[in-house]
């Protein structure tokens, strides 16, 4: 079988190909492999009209897909132009927990399958959460900067009014608790904090299972230390916290963001941080990436930003890549349905 490879420097084409020599170890099946790499995450992402989140040239990848029977991805565009090209597709999948960079609806038309990996960078990003919460809550990032940047020694951040309060003794709020937001509610409670959660998708009985306490949105934001998102960018969460939700949190709780930045109202955020009206955020996504040069983001020392690392680690990787070669091998091999499919109705255009 034919099979387009395209890594990228996170996702590369070594660790895509060995995970598919691992899935189809012993079945005799043979591989002709061609592969592209592109530039991300040095290139920050794209968006157009038809797929976002993706890096590179639909042009280029054109050129290597032509008679692929498989296409293996991370962030590379599989476009209707680039679909088209593939005449003899079968299966395409993207490494990741959401194949936004596929023209899903072009291949339901096809009926070919879009696997994906959900879940595989949700340990990563978990630990990232609570050491965001850390970084900035424990003063850990100003410390750093005025060490490293002037050479100064910050003894006022020992001072009573700045430090901030220990895990155990907070308040922690998760604003979606699916496989990322389950494992911080589990960090943080083994660090002795208690976690309110609200998710109107998942019973209450399931947050309960996870050590959580149901809660509505508004009593979250009024009773948290920390207020941690973690809710998929859907119409209905876009903007969901903004100059009315920060109104409502305390003025010494801090916002963590490390889903989307179309989930908050960054200006209102911006405006309450340089006000003082919260007492720190730690962002790892923002409104767009990177910020704009002139962003108030950068006028701000009550602030932890990272460059939209959350996700990033060896086992993220290992595993987005083995959950999708896994999937491409039950399709392909064993012909079962795929389980991790984002359009399962491909089976009502497959040929």
């Amino acid at each position: 079988m034919k099979v387009a490879i395209l890594g990228d420097l996170f996702l590369t084409n070594e660790v895509l190909q060995k995970a598919l020599e691992k899935a189809f170890e012993g079945s005799g099946v043979q591989f002709e492999t061609v592969y592209q790499t592109d530039s991300w995450p040095v290139t920050p992402v794209m968006k157009t009209d038809e797929v976002s989140e993706f890096v590179g040239d639909e042009n280029e990848v054109c050129k290597v897909v032509g008679d692929v029977e498989i296409i293996l991805t991370h962030t590379a565009p599989i476009t209707q132009k680039v679909l088209a090209v593939a005449r003899n597709l079968k299966v395409v999948g993207a490494a990741r927990g959401g194949p936004v960079n596929i023209n899903w609806k072009a291949c339901t038309e096809r009926g070919i399958p879009v696997l994906y990996a959900p879940g595989r960078n949700s340990g990563a990003v978990a630990e990232f959460t609570v050491g965001m919460m850390l970084a900035q809550s424990r003063n850990i990032t100003r410390s750093h900067m005025s060490m490293m940047t002037e050479k100064r020694w910050r003894g006022d951040l020992y001072t009573l009014d700045v430090v901030g309060k220990e895990l155990n003794s907070s308040v922690v709020g998760l604003v979606g608790s699916g496989a990322i937001g389950g494992k911080v509610a589990h960090i943080v409670r083994a660090f002795g904090a208690r976690v309110l959660i609200y998710d109107p998708y998942i019973p209450a009985e399931k947050i309960k299972e996870m050590g959580g306490e149901p809660v509505e949105l508004e009593t979250l934001l009024k009773e948290c230390d920390f207020i941690s998102l973690h809710a998929r960018l859907t119409k209905e969460t876009r903007g969901m916290i903004g100059e009315r939700e920060i109104q409502l949190m305390k003025p010494t709780a801090y916002l963590i963001n490390t889903a989307r930045g179309e989930l908050v109202d960054h200006n209102a955020l911006y405006k309450a941080l340089k006000e003082k009206r919260l007492a720190g955020a730690a962002l790892d996504i923002f409104e767009s990436e990177p910020p704009p040069d002139d962003s108030p983001l950068y006028l701000l020392d009550n602030v932890t930003v990272t460059s939209h690392l959350a996700g990033a680690s060896l086992q993220a990787a290992e595993i987005g890549a083995r959950v999708l070669a896994e999937g491409v091998f039950n399709y392909i091999y064993k012909q079962e349905t795929p389980r991790y499919c984002v359009n399962p109705d491909y089976i009502e255009h497959k040929r």
